[in-house]
C-alpha cells in the first residue's frame, strides 16, 4: 500500500504499521536522514508544492526484515524486497558510469537473493538537462543503465516501470521495488516503447517499460512509470501545459486500458489510483491540477512535486499507482 502523507502525519501512521514499513522516501528542499519515530528514510532534494515536505511511504500485508550492504539499504519479506541507493555527485565521475555501478549491484543483489524481477524503479539526481562532457546528464544515465541490463543479460522487453527526474541537488538516489513473482510488462499503443526510442533521444534509449503489472491474484497492482505528453516517441504540444496535461491524462488511461485486457479490474480513480506530479515550473501547477480534477476527481493520494523533466520540452510528468477493484 501507498500513502502520501504531510509532515504531521507520519509518525502516528508509522507506528500503527509496525513492521509492515517497507520503504520511507521523503521529498523537500530540506533534508533529514530519519523521521522523528527514528524510522530511516530516503531523501530527494526537490520542492514540494503546497507544503514543506511530503512523504512517500509504503507498506506491506507482511512483516519486513532490515537489509544493508555497501552499496544498499531495504526490507524485505518473502513477496517482496524494496530497496534504497545513494551515489554522491561527484564532478569527476562520469554519471553513465554511477548508474552502471548502481545497476549492477542491484543485480548482483538479486544473484545472490531470492528476489530476482525488477518491478519499479525511481531514479532522481540533479542538473538532469545538463551538457558534460558533450552528452546531456539524462542521456549519460541512460547508456550507464542501459550498459548493465546488458552486462547481467537482463531483455530490455522485460524492463520495469521507471522514471527518471531532474532533483534540485544532493545526489543520485535511487529506490527499488523487487519481488520474487515476476511482473506484466504493458506497453502503451499510442507510444513508441521507450526502449525502441531512435537515436535522437540518445546513445541509448531508456531502458523501461510504460508500465508493470505485479502481484498476481487478489492484490493485483499496476505500476505506471513517469508519462508525459509523447504520442510515438515525439513530444506534442511544446509551450501548452493545458495540453500537455490533457494528453498525459490519455496516455495513463491508454495504459490502464491495455492492462485491462490483460484482466486488471481497475478500482476507480478515486479510491483505486495515486498520482505523483512532476511540474517543471511551479507557475503551472494550479493549471495541471485544476484539469486533474475536472477529469478524475479529487483523487484519495496524490502528490506535486517541482522538477526538472528529462526533455526540456516537457513540463509536466505524471505517474500512477493503481490498484485492483478486488483488494
Amino acid at each position: 500500500m501507498l500513502k502520501y502523507l504531510a509532515p504531521e502525519a507520519v509518525d502516528a501512521y508509522l507506528a500503527r504499521c509496525g513492521d509492515r514499513v517497507a520503504c520511507v522516501v521523503g521529498f523537500g528542499s530540506n533534508p533529514v536522514a530519519t523521521t522523528k519515530s527514528g524510522c530511516p528514510l530516503l531523501w530527494v532534494d526537490t520542492p514540494v508544492l503546497g507544503g514543506d515536505a511530503a512523504y512517500e511511504i509504503w507498506t506491506a500485508n507482511k512483516p519486513m526484515s532490515q537489509y544493508q550492504d555497501e552499496l544498499m539499504t531495504g526490507a524485505g519479506n518473502e513477496d517482496i524486497f524494496f530497496g534504497r541507493m545513494s551515489f554522491p555527485n561527484n564532478a569527476s565521475e562520469d554519471l553513465s558510469e554511477v548508474a552502471c555501478r548502481a545497476f549492477s549491484g542491484i543485480f548482483e543483489f538479486f544473484q545472490r537473493s531470492s528476489y530476482s524481477n525488477l518491478i519499479r524503479v525511481w531514479n532522481y539526481f540533479p542538473e538532469i538537462n545538463a551538457i558534460k562532457n558533450n552528452v546531456e546528464r539524462y542521456h549519460g544515465f541512460s547508456i550507464g543503465r542501459h550498459e548493465a541490463f546488458v552486462r547481467y543479460q537482463k531483455k530490455v522487453e522485460d524492463s520495469p516501470a521507471a522514471c527518471a527526474l531532474g532533483s534540485h541537488g544532493g545526489s543520485l538516489v535511487i529506490y527499488f521495488l523487487a519481488a520474487r513473482a515476476p511482473g506484466l510488462q504493458i506497453e502503451n499503443p499510442r507510444q513508441t516503447s521507450a526502449y525502441k526510442y531512435p537515436k535522437q533521444f540518445g546513445p541509448r534509449s531508456p531502458t523501461f517499460s510504460r508500465a508493470t503489472l505485479a502481484f498476481n491474484g487478489a492484490a493485483k497492482t499496476l505500476f505506471i512509470s513517469g508519462t508525459a505528453s509523447i504520442l510515438g516517441h515525439d513530444t506534442v504540444h511544446p509551450g501548452s501545459v493545458n495540453m500537455q496535461t490533457r494528453e498525459t491524462l490519455a496516455n495513463i488511461r491508454a495504459v490502464i486500458d491495455q492492462a485491462g485486457q490483460q484482466g486488471f479490474q481497475f478500482a476507480g480513480f478515486e479510491y483505486g489510483l495515486a498520482l505523483k506530479v512532476y511540474v517543471r515550473h511551479a507557475k503551472d501547477a494550479a493549471a495541471i491540477l485544476e484539469i486533474i480534477r475536472a477529469e478524475w476527481g479529487a483523487l484519495q493520494q496524490l502528490v506535486v512535486l517541482q522538477a526538472d523533466i528529462c526533455r526540456t520540452d516537457l513540463l509536466v510528468e505524471i505517474e500512477a499507482v493503481c490498484w485492483s477493484s478486488v483488494n
